[in-house]
């Protein structure tokens, strides 16, 4: 006899809720969402508290001063205090470009006094030929 039951054979499926899986999406979204308004809105609540219990500046005060950073510096516009460095590898090539000069060059070190800065391979050499002080009465 023949077969005249014909249905198509059940596959079995990946297991995955995808309708789960895309609500479960949606929720976190809106709860992300949902934290950070409930985040903002306290900055901007604590902002204005924060404005409103300033104290007034007084007139006589010096207007405030807003820092910028010039050549590696924070210039905080009040002369009296000393810029913080923000720029470590450029300063710190300035300073053995300096001290290169010094050691490698000619200059007055104080002119009133007529003291003068020697290379300090002729400085070496000059030591060697002139010999360093001796005191006398020593061993």
């Amino acid at each position: 006899m023949a077969d005249t039951n014909h249905q198509p054979a059940r596959t079995e499926g990946d297991g995955i809720n995808y309708r789960g899986l895309g609500m479960a999406m949606l929720i976190l979204t809106a709860v992300t969402l949902v934290c950070y308004l409930i985040v903002w809105g306290f900055f901007i609540y604590m902002e204005s508290r924060a404005a409103s219990s300033d104290s007034a500046r007084n007139a006589l005060a010096a207007a405030p001063v807003t820092p910028t950073i010039v050549d590696g510096r924070i210039q905080s516009g009040n002369p009296s205090t000393t810029p913080l460095l923000v720029d470590e590898p450029v300063n710190l090539q300035k300073y053995r470009e300096r001290e290169h000069e010094m050691l490698t060059t000619y200059g007055w070190v104080d002119q009133n006094a007529e003291t003068l800065r020697v290379p300090i391979e002729i400085a070496k050499d000059m030591i060697l030929r002139q010999g360093l002080p001796v005191r006398d009465g020593g061993q």
